[in-house]
């Protein structure tokens, strides 16, 4: 019986594809380099198998771009090794490095939230990959999309435009309200110049206490507050992995070393 032969995709997940691009960058920069540099600058004496399946990976992810003796790090790449952590430019360019090998848009299509590996591995089997290759591009495809939600959970606790730095840098109370303090049921006590309001939602309650008598002023700076609160808040309950910028369409070159 003639072997299965799985459907191409990166041999290593992003975040092992980013150190190797690391070291591309490390040793010629923005260079043009020929596939036979880029081995050696991984570590192989010539373009034997490994490094041709590293090399493929490299370009699958779109780390590396051009052909023949001129391939050189991508804009993406770099900016997803260079640009601090938690900052816009950095998730944005992770997201489109996730989603640029094939095989991996079309499950982020098929699935709205990353699936388990039980669940993604009979999907793969299903389109024809063999038991061992859907085990390991469902491995390199999960470890693939939890680079991205932990750029986005970074991203979430430093904005690009400092959101935080305003509940941070927020002057302290010179006194504990009365309604920070707990009496023996353990529920805080509301002093008696504030007000509460209840939120009632499907899973629980939401409770906010203020002060009766805010100023204008206090008005204002609440309303701020609670603007940066639910930002931060629909991005924590939003789906944590999304194609929301697509990639474009790989070519017949983009599979040659996959």
């Amino acid at each position: 019986m003639a072997k299965i032969r799985s459907p191409n995709y990166p041999v290593v997940d992003l975040s092992s594809a980013l150190a190797m691009a690391m070291k591309l960058y490390e040793k010629d920069g923005r260079n043009k380099v020929s596939k036979e540099t880029l081995a050696a600058h991984l570590g192989h004496e010539g373009l034997s198998g490994p490094a041709l399946g590293k090399i493929g990976a490299l370009r699958a992810y779109g780390l590396v771009e051009g052909n023949g003796d001129e391939n050189r790090v991508s804009e993406d790449c770099i900016t997803a090794l260079m640009a601090p952590d938690g900052s816009h430019d950095k998730t944005e360019a992770l997201r489109r490095l996730a989603l640029k090998p094939g095989l991996f848009q079309e499950i982020s299509k098929e699935f709205a939230t990353p699936p388990s590996n039980n669940n993604l591995r009979y999907w793969l089997v299903k389109r024809g990959f063999s038991p061992d290759g859907a085990e390991k591009a469902a491995k390199t495809y999960l470890a693939t999309v939890a680079v991205v939600t932990l750029a986005e959970r970074d991203y979430d606790l430093t904005s690009p435009f400092e959101e935080e730095d305003v509940m941070l840098n927020a002057e302290p109370s010179r006194t504990t309200l009365p309604s920070q303090r707990l009496h023996s049921g353990g529920d805080p006590t509301p002093a008696a110049n504030t007000r509460r309001e209840v939120i009632t939602l499907d899973q629980g309650e939401v409770t906010i206490t203020f002060p009766e008598n805010l100023s204008p002023d206090s008005f204002e700076d609440l309303k701020d507050h609670l603007q940066i609160f639910l930002r931060k808040l629909r991005r924590r309950v939003a789906v944590p992995f999304s194609p929301k910028i697509q990639s474009s369409h790989r070519t017949e070159d983009d599979d040659d070393d996959i």
